[in-house]
């Protein structure tokens, strides 16, 4: 199969997938039987048994019992800290369960930023594993942090330079520890909680956000772990390894949901 052909197909294979996931959306919270999901599309009950097979595999939906099948819910914004994720901004689904694979995989704190426009700064809209007792424990003593790890200037550190590296157009002059993140495609900081590290790898579109083909996307965010400053050396650069590869991968497989995802400017 030549690669024209293949794209095809995988696109048809997602959509498929997809229309699978919009109509257990459009059912609502709650189990739902295969055969009623099946009904509201217009696929067979075997490929839609299929799609939910696919569905349940990338952690999206779960099966409470055998015929049932049920959208995962997203993660509980209570699990974080009060004041770490921005109030203005909306749950992303696919997002979400990008952030949680990464703390899955690293057992550590993973904060998704993005930039607005219009202040210049970088915005934390989504975390997960934020629950971590230690991490609450020093967050408590300093609030501070918790401000900086929610909003704070591009230029601060790891999640706003991965950022400011990729915005400038190619020919643009670059001071040099920006040129470094650029060809590196990952940045490493001292985070605003002293003795954590904030490792930071760029986000070129939020996974399920639709495509213009031949378009090259600039940078939209950054997928961000907080480590304790003790990981040093192999560590940090298996990690650097694992968020770009997890990173790329959630992109190209996630699915496209045709709702409203976030709006960056209006919670600046």
């Amino acid at each position: 199969m030549d690669t024209g052909r293949r794209s095809s197909h995988q696109r048809r294979e997602r959509d498929r997938t997809n229309a699978v996931l919009h109509t257990l959306l459009q059912l609502g919270p709650g189990p739902h039987k295969s055969r009623d999901i099946a009904a509201a599309t217009t696929m067979g009950e075997d490929e839609v048994r299929r799609r939910l097979l696919q569905l349940f595999g990338a952690k999206v939906c779960f099966r409470p019992r055998y015929g049932y099948w049920e959208i995962r819910p997203l993660t509980d914004a209570s699990t974080a800290p009060p004041g770490l994720v921005h109030p203005n901004t909306t749950p992303l689904l696919d997002a979400n369960l990008l952030l949680e694979d990464l703390h899955d995989r690293t057992q550590q704190t993973v904060l998704l930023h993005t930039y607005s426009p219009v202040t210049g700064e970088r915005l934390c809209i989504a975390a997960a594993g934020a629950h971590d007792v230690r991490l609450r424990r020093e967050l408590a003593f300093t609030p501070r942090a918790v401000d900086r790890l929610r909003q704070a200037p591009l230029d601060s550190d790891a999640p706003g330079l991965v950022m400011l590296a990729n915005l400038a157009g190619h020919d643009a002059p670059l001071r040099e520890d920006l040129r470094q993140v650029r060809s590196a495609q990952v940045s490493l900081t001292d985070s605003p909680l002293p003795g954590w590290i904030l490792v930071s790898v760029p986000l070129r579109r939020l996974p399920g956000a639709p495509v213009i083909p031949g378009a090259e996307p600039r940078v939209v965010a950054a997928v961000s772990i907080l480590v304790p400053d003790h990981a040093q050396g192999d560590p940090l650069v298996a990690y650097e390894r694992l968020m770009r590869n997890t990173v790329q991968a959630a992109i190209e497989t996630s699915v496209v949901i045709a709702r409203r995802r976030f709006a960056a400017t209006r919670a600046a």
